[in-house]
Parts: C-alpha cells; sequence; structure tokens
C-alpha cells in the first residue's frame, strides 16, 4: 500500500531546535541545511513550513556529518515537550496522562513525527505503536530513537525522578540491535532509556504500567487547557491552512463504523454533490475509492494490532457484510490475509479468516 506522500508539510520547528545541537558537535549547520534547501530566513520564521523531504534530506545531511551512536537520543532530548509551544503547554494542562496522551496525539502535526502512532490498552500495559506513514528507508531507526527519546524526556518534564516509580516497562525496536567496533550495543541503549530494550520485534512500540494513565498530572488546569486548545487550533491553521476537502474526507472515513464509506453520503455531510468531491480530489491526484481503501486497511491494521476482535468482527466494524470479502480485500491491500499478517505482526489472537 502507498505511504503518504512525502511532499506533505511539517513546521519548521524540529529543524530549528537540532541547529543548536549541531552546533555544539563543532560542526557547522550551513551545509546541512543548504543540503535540505533551507534557508536562514525560513529558520527565523516560526511559521514557516517545509516538507517531509526537506526533513529526510536535512536528517541524512546530519546523520553523515556527526558520527555518534547517540545522536538520534539526543535529538530526542531537543524535543523536550515545551520546546513545541502551545500543544506542548496544553497537554501539560490536561487532567490525567491519559487525557494527555490523546491530546497530544490529536494534535500530532505540530510535533514533527512522521510516524502514524497507535495508542491503546493490552494486558494491564498502556501502549504507543508507531507504525510507517512514510518511506523513511535507512532514517528509520533515527526517527524511531529520536520520537522515543522525546517521549522519555517529555515524562521526566511532567514528573520529577523523586515523584515517580520507573515508568517506562520495555522498550521494542523492528531494527536489529546496532554494534560499535563489533560490539553489540543492548546493554548501552537500556542504560538510555532506563528499561528493557528489545530489538528485531514485530512493533515499534514502548510499553508501561496501564496504571499509570490515571495519574493526575501537576500541572492540571482545565481552564488553561481549553484556552491553549484553541490557541493550538489556530495554529495549526496558521501553519498548514484550514481543513482542506482531502482531510474532511478523510475524517468522514475514519468516522464511519459498522458500514462502508459511501462517496453520496459524505458529498450530503459536506453539503455538495458527488460530482464537486470527485472533481476536486481529481485536482490533487486522488480518486475517493483510494482514499476509503487507505483509511479502512488502516483501520483494519488497528484492529488487528491493537484488539481482541475476530476477522469477522473486524469486518463488520469496517461496513463488510460477510468476512470474505474483508479478507479479499485485505489481501489486496497488503499482500496478505488478516490472519497471516496478523500472525507475521507476532500478535496471537482469534481469527477465522
Amino acid at each position: 500500500m502507498k505511504l503518504t506522500s512525502t511532499d506533505h508539510q511539517l513546521s519548521i520547528m524540529g529543524i530549528s531546535l537540532l541547529v543548536k545541537l549541531i552546533e555544539d558537535y563543532g560542526v557547522s549547520p550551513q551545509p546541512i541545511l543548504a543540503k535540505a534547501g533551507i534557508t536562514a530566513d525560513q529558520l527565523a520564521e516560526p511559521k514557516a513550513k517545509i516538507s517531509v523531504q526537506q526533513d529526510l534530506d536535512f536528517t541524512h545531511a546530519m546523520v553523515s556529518a556527526i558520527a555518534d551512536v547517540d545522536l538520534a537520543f539526543k535529538a530526542g532530548q531537543c524535543f523536550r515537550i515545551n520546546a513545541f509551544g502551545t500543544v506542548g503547554l496544553a497537554a501539560a494542562a490536561c487532567e490525567t496522562v491519559e487525557e494527555a496522551i490523546e491530546f497530544f496525539l490529536q494534535y500530532i502535526k505540530l510535533s514533527n513525527s512522521l510516524f502514524d502512532i497507535h495508542f491503546f490498552k493490552q494486558s494491564g500495559l498502556a501502549i504507543l505503536r508507531f507504525n510507517d506513514l512514510y518511506d523513511l528507508g535507512d532514517l528509520k531507526s533515527f526517527y524511531l530513537e529520536r520520537d522515543f527519546s522525546f517521549t522519555m524526556i517529555s515524562t521526566r518534564d511532567g514528573f520529577p525522578r523523586s515523584s515517580t516509580t520507573p515508568l517506562y516497562k520495555a522498550i521494542n525496536f523492528t531494527f536489529e540491535c546496532p554494534k560499535k567496533d563489533g560490539i553489540n550495543l543492548r546493554d548501552h541503549y537500556q542504560q538510555r532509556f532506563e528499561c528493557e530494550v528489545n530489538f528485531s520485534q514485530p512493533h515499534n512500540e514502548i510499553q508501561f504500567d496501564e496504571r499509570y494513565l490515571t495519574r493526575r498530572l501537576p500541572q492540571a488546569n482545565l481552564l488553561t487547557h481549553k484556552l491553549l486548545k484553541e490557541q493550538c487550533e489556530s495554529q495549526e491553521v496558521e501553519i498548514f491552512g484550514p481543513t482542506g476537502y482531502t482531510d474532511k474526507i478523510r475524517q468522514f472515513i475514519r468516522d464511519c463504523d459498522e458500514v462502508k464509506p459511501r462517496l453520496k453520503e459524505i458529498a450530503n455531510l459536506l453539503h455538495t454533490t458527488t460530482r464537486t468531491v470527485s472533481r476536486k480530489l481529481e485536482a490533487e491526484g486522488l480518486h475517493f475509492q483510494e482514499l476509503v481503501a487507505e483509511e479502512v486497511s488502516r483501520k483494519a491494521i488497528r484492529y488487528l494490532q491493537t484488539t481482541e476482535l475476530t476477522i469477522e468482527q473486524i469486518a463488520f466494524k469496517l461496513g463488510y457484510s460477510d468476512s470474505a470479502s474483508f479478507i479479499h480485500a485485505f489481501k489486496r491491500w497488503t499482500g496478505k490475509v488478516p490472519k497471516d499478517y496478523r500472525r507475521s505482526r507476532g500478535v496471537s489472537k482469534p481469527s477465522n479468516g
């Protein structure tokens, strides 16, 4: 299945936070910025945008210029939650840890993460699972380590070490354990993340005790949160522009439950005609059925990975009248039937297809 285009836009905030880190290594950031086509004027403009491809080019140039096994970890430490301004402050003002996580994921575009993050509970654990959203190539491990490091430092900011027990149960990576001078670095990673770190796993995820989710945040303030949330909404529009047709349609498709998304119903929700919707999508090089396939397949994968629903139950939730039709569609999207996909990801759940 085709991943999201790297033409998509990001805030320049993430790049600006890393310039100081590069300078701390005694390396000039200018050649690195130049390779990504990023100018000094853009860095000076808080509302400036770059493409995902520019972020990839910048990161590739940075990794090439700085030989340090801890570079990604240190990059994540630069991304402290308060560095993201309003969205970080608004998350910190939520009542509980669970509300803060859900809020931050709602405005994930403001954080510069390049992953599709699923948050769910399973067997007494709270899990943040990082799924591919773009083809990151050999930079995937860097971005994962960076984002996991950011998650860790953000937790420490919210809960001083003196007031909380160790948070993480385990961190899992799909890539093989890195080596330096032929020596396995697993112990080094465990010291860095202060928990069990596993490699060559089915998923990239952070696991912690589900009971932690009910903890009240020390800066919780409902009124402050509401005010900051409004600012987050304005900031999102300022940086990325108003929600367009495609985003609205994607959201309608995601919200469909136990029914198949249909163009006519969505056109009615948009107070327009099916011809108008189709024309506007075609202007962006898209077709309605492509969006349906992309969003429904993501929902299917999320159900397979994060629930104990049978294949038949998942098919029903996605609007299929029978599991055979869903199984056929899923194989067309991923090349595997749902049962084999679930097994290949190391998840053993009740299944009938």
